[in-house]
């Protein structure tokens, strides 16, 4: 029996994902997976074998198809960022909402196929939120015009800041899951803090004092690592 649910969230059943570690290969072929829970390992088989392998087989395929893709993806956004700014100026609001959406498409294939702790689906998922972190900003310079429209962009702009904090917080159970013995903020930093400042930005205590719970994972970061300039900002 086919069984789907929200991996991010505590299952009654005591179903637990376990992610399985691929093998390095350019083809699915190439691309066994071992799983450091049940200690088995699943592999296309070219001839065929049991029904059961030739499905394990087809979710190694799709997987290296929808990581290709996000990573076509990616790559071609990176290169239209460094495209002359004659360029960004003709581009329209719509354009950006557009390119928004795709993303968001592309979010969901990879959570649906790779799972919701893939590398694939939390790199489009900061992607997403840098722009998110970006128009939070811009909302926050433009209110105080129309206090009727000022109230719809504030209760617009509050889903949408926690939604990027629960996007952020899943990229450091992601990061830390890595075992990397790496301070998860030597990747979130510049995405910690630009959430912070948007909390703080709306001027309410509560919103203040959940953005200090945020810069208080990457004080000691940014201590070390970060320059004086920064340092001041996260003080």
């Amino acid at each position: 029996e086919d069984v789907m649910f929200d991996e991010d969230a505590n299952d009654d059943d005591g179903l637990k994902v376990c992610y399985a570690i691929p093998a390095n290969g350019l083809t699915a072929e190439e691309r066994s997976l071992h799983c450091p829970s049940c200690k088995s390992t699943t592999a296309v088989v070219a001839d065929g074998g049991s029904m059961r392998k030739k499905k394990e087989g087809l979710v190694i395929k799709y997987m290296c198809m929808a990581e290709d893709k996000v990573f076509d993806r990616m790559e071609s956004s990176g290169n239209d960022c460094q495209s002359s700014d004659d360029k960004k100026q003709k581009s329209s609001g719509d354009d950006t909402e557009t390119e928004r959406d795709i993303d968001q498409q592309f979010l969901q294939m990879a959570t649906s196929i790779c799972g919701a702790q893939h590398w694939a689906t939390h790199f489009l998922n900061l992607s997403l939120i840098e722009e998110s972190l970006a128009s939070f900003h811009s909302t926050l310079m433009s209110v105080g015009q129309d206090p009727k429209k000022d109230a719809e962009m504030m209760e617009e702009l509050f889903v949408e800041i926690a939604e990027a904090a629960d996007g952020i917080e899943r990229a450091y159970t992601f990061a830390s899951s890595l075992e990397l013995n790496l301070d998860p903020a030597h990747w979130l930093f510049d995405y910690t803090v630009g959430l912070a400042r948007a909390l703080v930005g709306i001027g309410d205590v509560k919103s203040q004092k959940y953005g200090a719970e945020w810069i208080s994972k990457v004080e000691n970061y940014s201590k070390h690592f970060e320059n004086e300039g920064m340092r001041k900002v996260v003080d």
